[in-house]
């Protein structure tokens, strides 16, 4: 994720900061206790807004250092008698930590050990975001909070729901009416709040849909293989990665001996990386390539952004070219739009093929433009960045028919919402589709904790963060859906997520900024890559990032050497899959509910355990994932139209806590001190003991195409079955 990215999430106004003195950055508003009094059908005081005080609704607070943000008024519901809407206007001055609300604030303490459910019917007109947010506040923050957002463009009505536990130490709840966006208009109407039932006495937000295992119960898992039956050939791309500039290629250079770390290129290899993004991220779009060849004696010194750090171009083309050929892997190049030219990126395009000797095919035109935020300074709107693309997919191919030319873009979704404009794509494809190869997205990201309170469970952090994939899943298909919509004949664009992986915080003042090390990132990034596996348009992925000099690198430094964390290790069981034949393959058995918290989404029915399978001449690969924290699965694989095989080969990864990590370390950087971490009981245990890593072969023992086996709790397990007859 770039910089830019994380600057502008630190102001979503859907993301509640710590909450201690006053009620927190969106729930700025709510300053007057109204008390619930008993349970009622909603425990919400004139929901419904039938209620007026002038134009604006009774009960609701409007604060005065909001107004300026935009209009709020009472309106009739033409779509339904005798209801009535509150409306939002926001305006050019909206947005940041308090934008345009109204809001209440309600006694919890009569609704405590229950759980509640937020219903209401929003509304969105012409970039206007509807946003409904619930929050429980303790004495020490924030306890949990769910969202109701809607995003449409023609201003129809939605019917939406979410549920949220009370604790037992909440003392307020509290309910706002929020309206994203500088344009347009947001609507709300019959909003209620109501107490419905527990499951088997526990509130929803903690509660692991069913299986109702005992602590150390194994679960029972269904798996079915259709060994004939073919999804689609595993694309080599779907295995890269992203390496920047910056900072001697964050430690990949070594100057002082003009060559690539040796000991960093080979861990790489290890991994089985396929693909190589650079030189950013964000750097990308303020990065000048003819910086970084020539002799090093001559290379200039520049910034990394506007006002930020500066490194000298150690690392530029002819050293990423070395790099890609070191670990066999192809280069994929980002050229600047925010502050270059077409005709630089052309003559890029040129040097490359001529200068070089390795010809890049995967060209990315800009980063993350569609933010606000981007540190590159080049934020731009839709159009405007249509008309750029286009312009430089015709210089570029000038030079080159032949490359593949991507586009940036996405959709927002749920409470990951980075992109400015909801229409961005739409547009964009619009103006650019018939001369668009792929979309360039970063949906899967998770779960991006900044903005939330220190105190938040960490156990209910890597629930949410495990069930994001589900997410994630279904906003590719919504992509894949806007693409084949606009795409022209015989002209597929694919997708590509050209940065992805386990988030946690930018700040090394947060206690979760060290947590993307850990084995419950690696289930993340296991269950991430099952959803790329299936989504048929995913041609390319890049995690973010090989290596840095800080904590978001794969490769991790512990006593001054070059390490994988859980999820390069986990990779490299996926890697192994480039170019098989994806199987379609079913999981049957326990899911598990969860909380928002970040940039995630409440999400229902998670499944507990997942699963993908591949084909390679006679050999078939299982690669199963058991996010559970406490429960072994007892796991049933049929391989339908397979009747045996000659030996089973078998790799787990697993450790003993979601916080578990191999102890790399944080640099030592003078005047910095990083923020003691969250732990659940691992993480301050960091060694390389603390991830396990086993491997067996076993012969052929079942008889037909049916194998039992018992996949220990957080773990990742590759079963490899050779000469598989069918």
């Amino acid at each position: 994720m770039s910089l830019g990215t994380r600057r502008m999430m630190i102001a979503l106004p859907h993301e509640p900061r710590r909450v201690t003195a006053r009620p927190g950055v969106i729930l700025f508003l709510c300053l007057v206790l109204i008390s619930a009094g008993p349970v009622r059908a909603t425990l919400l005081p004139n929901g419904d807004f039938g209620t007026a005080h002038g134009p604006l609704p009774a009960n609701w607070n409007f604060e005065p250092v909001v107004r300026e943000k935009g209009q709020a008024r009472l309106v009739e519901d033409t779509t339904q008698a005798g209801r009535r809407l509150l409306e939002l206007r926001p305006n050019r001055s909206n947005g940041g930590d308090r934008p345009l609300a109204l809001g209440q604030l309600l006694d919890a303490r009569p609704l405590r050990g229950q759980r509640l459910q937020l219903s209401g019917v929003l509304g969105a007109q012409d970039g206007a975001v509807a946003i409904v947010g619930l929050h429980v506040l303790g004495k020490s923050g924030d306890l949990g909070n769910v969202q109701l957002q809607y995003d449409g463009t023609d201003g129809s009505l939605k019917v939406q729901q979410a549920t949220l536990a009370v604790p037992a130490t909440a003392e307020h709840v509290i309910i706002y009416a929020a309206a994203g966006g500088t344009e347009g208009r947001a609507l709300f109407g019959s909003l209620t709040l109501t107490p419905i039932a527990m499951t088997a006495g526990v509130p929803a937000a903690t509660a692991t849909a069913a299986h109702g295992a005992a602590h150390g119960a194994a679960m029972r898992v269904r798996v079915t293989v259709e060994t004939g039956s073919a999804v689609r050939v595993v694309p080599a791309a779907l295995f890269g990665t992203n390496v920047e500039w910056i900072f001697d290629g964050q430690g990949l250079w070594q100057p002082a001996r003009n060559r690539l770390d040796p000991d960093a290129v080979a861990q790489a290899r290890e991994l089985g990386i396929t693909l190589l993004r650079w030189p950013g991220g964000v750097f990308a779009d303020h990065y000048h390539w003819r910086d970084g060849i020539g002799p090093m004696a001559s290379r200039p010194t520049s910034k990394h952004y506007v006002g930020g750090p500066s490194s000298r171009h150690s690392f530029g083309t002819g050293e990423a070219s070395t790099l890609a050929a070191a670990l066999k892997a192809d280069l994929m190049v980002t050229v600047n739009v925010g502050t270059g030219s077409a005709d630089e990126a052309a003559d890029w395009v040129r040097y490359h093929n001529r200068d070089t000797g390795q010809r890049v095919n995967i060209w990315e035109v800009g980063n993350e433009l569609y933010m606000k935020g981007d540190l590159s300074g080049g934020h731009m709107s839709a159009e405007t960045y249509a008309q750029r693309f286009l312009a430089y997919a015709q210089a570029m191919r000038a030079v080159d028919p032949s490359i593949s030319v991507g586009a940036i873009g996405g959709l927002n979704y749920g409470r990951f919402r980075f992109i400015d404009d909801s229409r961005w794509t739409e547009k964009l494809l619009r103006a650019a589709a018939p001369q668009i190869d792929f979309l360039a997205i970063h949906n899967a990201y998770a779960p991006v904790m900044i903005g939330a309170s220190d105190k938040t469970d960490v156990r209910a952090a890597y629930r949410a963060m495990l069930a994001a994939p589900r997410l994630i899943e279904a906003n590719l298909r919504d992509v894949s859906a806007l693409l084949a919509k606009h795409e022209a004949p015989g002209r597929r664009i694919g997708i590509a997520i050209t940065e992805w992986g386990p988030f946690f915080h930018i700040l090394p003042t947060s206690p979760w900024v060290d947590h993307v090390k850990t084995m419950g990132s690696a289930l993340f990034t296991a269950s991430t890559l099952n959803v790329f596996l299936r989504e048929p348009r995913v041609d390319i992925a890049n995690f973010f990032k090989l290596a840095d000099q800080g904590f978001m690198g794969w490769l991790g430094r512990r006593a001054g050497a070059w390490v994988p964390t859980p999820s390069a290790q986990v990779f490299t069981l996926y890697s192994r899959l480039s170019g098989q034949t994806l199987l379609t393959t079913r999981t049957e058995g326990p899911a598990f509910s969860s909380q928002a918290l970040g940039v995630v989404d409440a999400v229902r029915d998670a499944p507990e355990v997942d699963a993908v399978g591949a084909r390679a001449g006679a050999d078939v690969t299982l690669l199963l994932v058991n996010r559970s924290e406490t429960d072994a699965a007892d796991v049933t694989v049929e391989l339908r139209g397979a009747r045996g095989w000659r030996m089973m080969q078998v790799e787990t990864i697993s450790a003993s806590g979601y916080d578990a990590h191999g102890g790399t370390e944080l640099p030592v950087i003078p005047g910095l001190r990083w923020a003691e971490q969250v732990s659940l009981g691992r993480f301050e245990k960091g060694a390389p003991t603390e991830i396990r890593r086993s491997r067996e072969t076993l012969p052929a023992s079942n008889v037909g195409g049916t194998l039992q086996r018992r996949l220990l709790p957080m773990s990742v397990t590759s079963i490899v079955l050779r000469d598989v007859q069918r």
